[in-house]
């Protein structure tokens, strides 16, 4: 949607009416299309809500009458959906989060410079594009479900995966399945695993396989069961829809009943039907045990054709009837045996060793036996994977013996199934009692062990009252001991539920450390309140008004009054920095150095077209490193920075590989720094240039040192300074 030239109604809350009238004024000049409202309070705000419609709001976070998150859920209740922008100077991670789980439209921090204000500008008229946009969907959506209800069927999509499971489903549902859109589109029901005819599932799923292999699109024929147990025959017609972006290929398609025109063809073909499309081997063998009628499984079996087959003698009675003393097969086909079954194993034609479960009973018609009617079912991976499970419970024991963990699994019946040592020692609970199995009993034993019995009763109780819950707490042992607990759910792949899983694990040193470390944070946070809220809001409104100065008058202070307030702002991002960032990395990866540097020169050296940035290349080496790109940029940019800083006007920087392997280096060919200084220079603070802040080598030591590198200072080969970064990984 494009609103060129359309009025955007803002709203802007802000207790600083300083700040508020400012950025009225400049959000307008950014913007002509912005029409900007001020209130400095939030009932002033929810007044003029009352009576006037607005596009969007933006609002400050630190209010005294309500925080910007109190007032957005004040707005949610009273005006839906409509555009929150949160606009603060107080940010922080938990801030973000709980704006966010609030509905917030966006977030963002208040800055020191004017392009803040564009980027806010640009923000808002993002959202309530996207505001009308989405009015506008809705409204096409309503359209589409409309017609999709007048259709005589049901129309889907869903991956195409084994199952089936369907994302959305919308039309005559409920009278086509007996089930509702929601059983289908929350998992309850899997149309291939729950309403798709077992019979047909594998000839479906090959059939349509083949289908989007060929044309990308198929038309199939099938029979479902209903919720209530009614069989039905269902046209369907499908093809496949690219995914997005690295998104699987899905499946759009359109099923109909077409139980009223096959009923009577099903009823002519049902018996060959079902012979020939069970998923196990079914014959009818004559008295003399030759092949007299199978269906097409047992001829693939053999790999030939059920007319070849048919009159060869079996080779699978030969193997039963050595199983036995006399003959069983006679005395079927003599009544003296009503059933035969069990396991036999051997060598068959094509197909080696095979373990076949069989059942045999004789074929009865007016009252003479005329043959025996045979099922088998090939069980040779059954029995592989069983004895496979059993393998893997040993592993698993052993496992659960040597974790630090003390284990316990209780079944869907409250019984202990399995524990570790670890669990009996750290419990010191007798061992009969967990041999018993007897979960209540246990839970007693524990209740009188923890620092507070009936709450952890309840907690237990409520978690198998959820038996799909998984939690992770502390619990406070009577002794001063901490546990972590965590527990889990048993789930089968298809969802069945066989119990719960109960891991602790002793965190009593750990949650000292940690409560150490808490206090240490909240004093720590304090200091970063003072920075980023109570120095950085008056720095806003003296850049705001700096701007606007400018466009009023001409005076030669308006130049030192600026760079006094960069430098001002400079120092508080560095300090921000090095007690926000500059302590930990998240996940690193492969870093293309060359691209990192070519980034962070663009934004060092804007302004100075005679600085030069020279790669000093080596053949056969990669210029790649395992970093987190956002920090390694920072390391360039403050080298750079320095480089820039005290290397005059023209520097020559230089990148290149160290001889030895281990990392990389920066060097320029400026002044240098003494030997006596080299130390100091990465001190916080420390500043040979008049208006440098004297953070920048601190802080890209700060990010050698979180990524395990070493950074050294010494002469470069043309008598400048040369930094060298070691302890670089570099992939293979």
């Amino acid at each position: 949607m494009d609103f060129a030239g359309e009025t955007v109604r803002v709203l802007h809350v802000d207790d600083n009416s300083d700040l508020v009238d400012v950025t009225a004024t400049v959000l307008e000049h950014e913007d002509d299309r912005l029409c900007v409202e001020t209130a400095t309070n939030v009932d002033a705000a929810m007044e003029r809500l009352s009576v006037e419609r607005f596009d969007c709001i933006v609002s400050d976070y630190d209010m005294p009458d309500q925080n910007g998150i109190e007032f957005l859920e004040t707005v949610r209740e009273g005006h839906g959906d409509l555009p929150f922008i949160l606009y603060t100077g107080k940010g922080s991670e938990e801030i973000a989060s709980d704006a966010i789980s609030a509905g917030v439209t966006d977030y963002l921090q208040k800055g020191s410079g004017t392009e803040q204000y564009k980027l806010l500008a640009n923000r808002i008229c993002n959202a309530v594009e996207a505001s009308r946009s989405r009015r506008e969907l809705d409204e096409r959506t309503r359209r589409l479900e409309s017609l999709i209800s007048s259709l005589p069927g049901m129309v889907y999509r869903r991956p195409n995966a084994p199952g089936w499971p369907m994302e959305t489903v919308e039309g005559e549902i409920e009278s086509l399945t007996g089930y509702t859109a929601a059983d289908f589109e929350t998992g309850e029901v899997v149309w291939g695993d729950d309403v798709l005819h077992p019979e047909d599932r594998d000839r479906i799923w090959e059939t349509v396989q083949d289908a989007l292999a060929a044309r990308g699109e198929f038309e199939v024929t099938y029979r479902i069961i209903t919720a209530d147990g009614i069989e039905k025959w269902m046209w369907e017609h499908g093809h496949r829809v690219p995914g997005a972006a690295d998104e699987p290929d899905v499946l759009e398609g359109f099923v109909m009943d077409i139980t009223d025109l096959r009923e009577r063809e099903r009823k002519l073909e049902r018996y060959k039907r079902m012979v020939n499309t069970m998923p196990e081997s079914a014959c009818i063998y004559d008295t003399a045990g030759r092949f007299e009628l199978v269906n097409q499984y047992l001829a693939s079996f053999y790999g030939t054709t059920r007319e070849e087959l048919e009159g060869e003698p079996s080779s699978l009675l030969p193997k039963i009837r050595s199983e036995y003393e006399g003959d069983p097969y006679q005395e079927l086909i003599d009544g003296e045996r009503d059933e035969l079954r069990g396991e036999v194993s051997g060598e068959f034609p094509g197909h080696g060793y095979e373990v076949l479960e069989y059942r045999l009973t004789p074929l009865v018609i007016d009252g003479t036996v005329e043959g025996v009617v045979g099922v088998t079912r090939e069980v040779t991976e059954q029995r592989e994977h069983e004895m496979e499970i059993a393998r893997q419970r040993s592993i698993l024991k052993a496992q659960q013996e040597a974790v630090i963990d003390g284990i316990l699994v209780v079944d869907e019946d409250d019984t202990i199934v399995s524990y570790n040592e670890r669990f009996v020692d750290m419990w010191d609970i007798p061992r009969d009692i967990v041999e018993r199995g007897d979960e209540e009993v246990a839970l007693e034993w524990a209740m009188e062990q923890v620092a507070e019995p009936e709450a952890f009763r309840v907690d237990v109780e409520a978690l198998y009252e959820r038996p799909e819950m998984t939690a992770r707490d502390e619990l406070e042992l009577a002794d001063g001991r901490v546990f972590d607990r965590y527990t889990a759910p048993v789930v089968a792949e298809d969802g069945t539920w066989f119990g719960r899983l109960w891991t602790f694990r002793d965190i009593t040193d750990l949650t000292e450390q940690k409560r150490e470390l808490a206090r240490q944070n909240e004093r720590l946070e304090e200091f970063v309140s003072v920075v980023s809220h109570d120095l950085q809001n008056p720095l806003q409104v003296a850049r705001s008004r700096l701007m606007l100065a400018r466009e009023e008058c001409d005076s030669e202070h308006l130049d030192s009054m600026d760079n006094a307030l960069q430098r001002m702002n400079d120092i508080a991002d560095d300090v921000l920095w090095l007690v926000r960032e500059g302590v930990d990395i998240g996940m690193t990866e492969p870093v293309g150095l060359r691209e990192t540097s070519d980034a962070a020169w663009t934004i060092v050296a804007d302004g100075d077209e005679a600085a030069e940035l020279r790669y000093v290349a080596e053949e056969n080496r990669e210029w790649i490193a395992e970093a987190d790109s956002d920090r390694l940029s920072g390391l360039f940019e403050n080298l750079f920075g320095n480089a820039i800083e005290h290397g005059g006007p023209g520097v020559t920087v230089s990148v290149g590989l160290l001889d030895d392997g281990t990392g990389f280096y920066v060097s320029d060919d400026g002044p240098g720094i003494p030997a006596d200084e080299r130390e100091k220079v990465f001190e916080a603070g420390y500043s040979t240039a008049e208006d440098g802040t004297g953070f920048g080598l601190r802080i890209a030591r700060q990010i050698a040192e979180v990524h395990g590198w070493e950074i050294h200072v010494t002469d470069s080969e043309d008598g400048g300074a040369r930094f060298e970064i070691t302890g670089v990984e570099f992939p293979e």
